[in-house]
């Protein structure tokens, strides 16, 4: 599609800016296409717990000029993503959630398994879509796509799927993984390879939580 070809000649004419902006979302708008999905992932270097993907179709004012600074959640801290989170979900934009599990990680391995995530999220998202911009990935679906490197610190809409797959995922660990195998510290370390989370693997082993296909729990 020759108008896809055109965005993505323009993004590549792009710097990262100091924060996301709308400059590639407003391109599509004066190009036509109007339903625009930005989609992100959070936990694909941790060593325990699923990889969670969020699709995310932002109403139009919260799209121009980034209106509610929406950045790359991992720029961001606690309390600002939970606030811009709540913004999200209550301003009527679409989101989404796909969750690829720490076994299908360990049977198709993190690319695939994230690629799965994502296009759970967006197919659990039930709305029109013209066009996706996604971080770093390129995706072999229907609907027309664009993965480009520093998504998530240039556009607007993938900084906010960002937040919201961010958040989702932080819930997990701290409320339900936390409690089914305590003893990981996986409220405070959400799954990665912290000091004290590595301690608790030598001292304990891995739980069913961990993905037995990464390091150093492959090697125990």
């Amino acid at each position: 599609m020759i108008i896809i070809e055109n965005i993505k000649k323009y993004i590549l004419t792009l710097k990262v800016p100091d924060l996301p902006n709308s400059a590639i979302e407003e391109k599509a708008l004066r190009c036509g296409i109007n339903n625009i999905v930005g989609i992100d992932e959070v936990g694909r270097g941790t060593i325990a717990g699923p990889v969670v993907s969020a699709s995310v179709k932002l109403s139009k004012d919260l799209i121009i000029g980034n209106p509610m600074k929406f950045n790359d959640s991992k720029k961001l801290s606690k309390g600002k993503r939970l606030k811009l989170f709540k913004e999200i979900i209550y301003s009527g934009s679409r989101f989404s959630i796909g969750i690829a599990t720490h076994k299908e990680i360990d049977k198709y391995g993190i690319v695939e398994s994230t690629k799965i995530s994502m296009k759970r999220s967006i197919f659990n998202l039930k709305t029109n879509i013209d066009l996706i911009l996604i971080d770093a990935i390129n995706l072999d679906i229907k609907e027309n796509n664009i993965g480009f490197n520093k998504a998530d610190s240039m556009s607007v809409s993938v900084a906010a799927a960002s937040i919201i797959a961010k958040v989702t995922r932080d819930s997990m660990m701290s409320r339900i993984y936390e409690n089914l195998y305590p003893g990981y510290y996986l409220k405070e370390n959400k799954g990665y390879g912290s000091k004290v989370h590595i301690e608790s693997l030598n001292l304990k082993g891995a739980s069913k939580i961990h993905r037995k296909s990464f390091s150093p729990i492959n090697k125990m």
